[in-house]
């Protein structure tokens, strides 16, 4: 370090989490197990695709509300500088520091080491590695407007996942210590980050995630220190972001005959509640999918007109009517 340049340890940890509304309490149990693990100062701020211009055609919809928003974390941060970027269905269980303090050595973006190439990394997995980026804003031109108006166009939603068609080739850099985006697996002496991938298992709407006890258990302690109150959580539950069995498992409901400690019994509750998991996110889901359908119903009636009445039947009987 030079002399008279300010001392690394002194420089805040800035994290943009993609959050919106359906993960507003997974976001604050993330925020608070970042926060119990450093003694850094750290900014933690949510964002969603608010920050990002729509998309008209919703076969380049993002799965997500938030997916688009990752992209303009360099505007939102200046132009300078790291910034960290997080999914919001994680749980931090080291210093963040270990991840903010990873050498860039010239790449624009940082990711795990392994998560794309590592060979035992199946496809599903190493697609994952964008929920958790180490950025060097200054070196980043990422116009979000530009990048999703390119959609359809250059390239499709899955590939800009990937985040190759945005940046310049040799730039992004496997740098971030093995274990800071476990997908769903959990190891002790590994495991900095367990990220929830899963959506129908994910803790705070099911009850069979493998280790989604830890989950459970940050909450409690966040709720035992009323940073998180019932009625959060109530409002969660009402709105159907949580599901109705995460009251009575943490105490919040008495004399509901359900055992708070059997997954299967709390399962069985949130069924017979009408819970369904992440029920807006799959309905954008089938939407996108019927959109892909739609179209490619109308290229093949335009390929083969003589057939038109046979390829709208086949997309009524898959996808009822448009």
């Amino acid at each position: 370090m030079l002399p008279g340049s300010p001392d690394p340890a002194d420089e805040t940890i800035r994290i943009w989490c993609g959050a919106d509304r359906s993960q507003r309490l997974a976001f604050r149990v993330l925020a608070d197990s970042i926060r119990r693990q450093t003694r850094r100062q750290v900014e933690i701020h949510a964002i969603d695709n608010g920050d990002a211009p729509s998309v008209a055609d919703q076969r380049h919809a993002p799965y997500t509300e938030f997916s688009f928003a990752r992209f303009a974390i360099p505007a939102l941060a200046g132009r300078h500088g790291r910034a960290i970027y997080l999914d919001s269905d994680m749980l931090v269980f080291r210093d963040i520091a270990e991840l903010w303090d990873a050498p860039l050595d010239g790449a624009h973006v940082a990711i795990e080491t392994g998560s794309r190439s590592d060979p035992a990394q199946t496809a599903h997995a190493r697609n994952r590695h964008a929920a958790v980026m180490l950025l060097d804003c200054a070196k980043l031109d990422w116009d979000v407007a530009r990048i999703v108006a390119a959609l359809g166009c250059d390239y499709d939603y899955n590939a800009l996942m990937t985040l190759d068609p945005v940046l310049p080739p040799g730039t992004l850099r496997e740098a971030i210590p093995r274990g800071w985006n476990d997908l769903d697996r959990y190891d002790a002496a590994r495991t900095r980050l367990l990220h929830f991938t899963e959506i129908r298992t994910q803790p705070w709407v099911s009850t069979r995630h493998p280790h989604g006890s830890l989950w459970i258990e940050a909450l409690r302690r966040m709720r035992a220190e009323r940073s998180v109150t019932d009625a959060d959580i109530d409002t969660e539950v009402a709105e159907g972001y949580a599901r109705p069995s995460l009251a009575i498992e943490l105490g919040l409901r008495g004399s509901t005959g359900v055992d708070p400690r059997s997954a299967d019994a709390l399962a069985a509750y949130d069924l017979a509640q009408g819970f369904v998991a992440h029920r807006a996110l799959l309905a954008r889901f089938s939407e996108r999918k019927r959109a892909v359908a739609r179209a490619e119903r109308d290229a093949a009636v335009q390929r083969q007109p003589g057939l038109e009445w046979w390829h709208r039947l086949r997309y009524r009987v898959r996808h009822g009517s448009d």
